[in-house]
């Protein structure tokens, strides 16, 4: 891609990292351009606007550019596209924004534009702010998205059958390592790649289990479209809903 001109956009942010005391690159889900960097200047004073830029955040932005192939993007103007309060001052919700986020950084390539990508994770922390119960909204999207892709696995109709995470294939026996679901796992698996999975019909799962489950939807996904890199908030999630 070279030079780029947009009058207006929304973005999701999906990662910061700090460049200099006001100065900030940021990774955000363009929904016309895809993965993109942002080079974005703090301001001072009462203009600061730190707070306006952390993952999960929904924005509008004008003006989105860049000169030639390479380099960072930079904008006009920014403003939020949806206010937070819970999803900010909620750790439990912060902490699903901060996991999804770094999942799509992590699966997708950058400017590669995946406009219904961007609306299913637009729309999960839009709700992610009000729904009551967030503590399946992940497994939720994960879900969605396999099956958005067009990658959900054919539902298997004999008993006691594995799923090989690499190839979507189903399998005799029993085996359970980063690349292979055992059976009950794999029910659950597919039980969230249908429309009617819903958030009120949660698996009882112990927390080795759901970290599995959890893990395995990335891993999926992942093998389909970048190779399989480690979520680091991850951890971090698990420790908030377990404690």
């Amino acid at each position: 891609m070279g030079s780029i001109s947009i009058d207006q956009d929304r973005v999701i942010v999906l990662s910061v990292t700090a460049h200099s005391d006001n100065t900030r690159v940021i990774r955000v889900m363009s929904r016309e351009l895809g993965v993109v960097p942002l080079w974005v200047r703090l301001g001072s004073g009462k203009k600061r606007q730190a707070g306006l830029w952390h993952p999960g955040a929904l924005l509008e932005v004008s003006g989105l550019k860049r000169k030639g192939s390479e380099g960072l993007f930079r904008f006009n103007e920014v403003h939020r596209a949806v206010m937070f309060e819970k999803l900010i001052s909620d750790v439990r919700r912060s902490s699903v924004a901060f996991f999804l986020s770094e999942v799509v950084l992590k699966t997708f390539p950058e400017e590669s534009a995946h406009p219904e990508v961007f609306d299913l994770l637009w729309n999960t922390l839009t709700q992610l702010e009000s729904i009551p119960q967030t503590g399946w909204v992940h497994v939720q999207f994960l879900g969605q998205l396999i099956t958005l892709l067009g990658l959900a696995p054919t539902p298997e109709t004999r008993v006691g059958r594995g799923l090989d995470l690499q190839t979507g294939e189903w399998m005799d026996g029993v085996y359970e390592d980063d690349d292979h679901l055992g059976p009950d796992l794999a029910v659950w698996f597919v039980h969230w790649t249908m429309s009617q999975a819903a958030l009120n019909v949660s698996p009882k799962l112990s927390i080795s289990e759901r970290r599995r489950l959890v893990l395995g939807q990335v891993r999926y996904l992942q093998h389909h479209l970048s190779g399989p890199k480690t979520i680091q908030s991850y951890d971090v999630l698990e420790s908030i809903f377990s404690s």
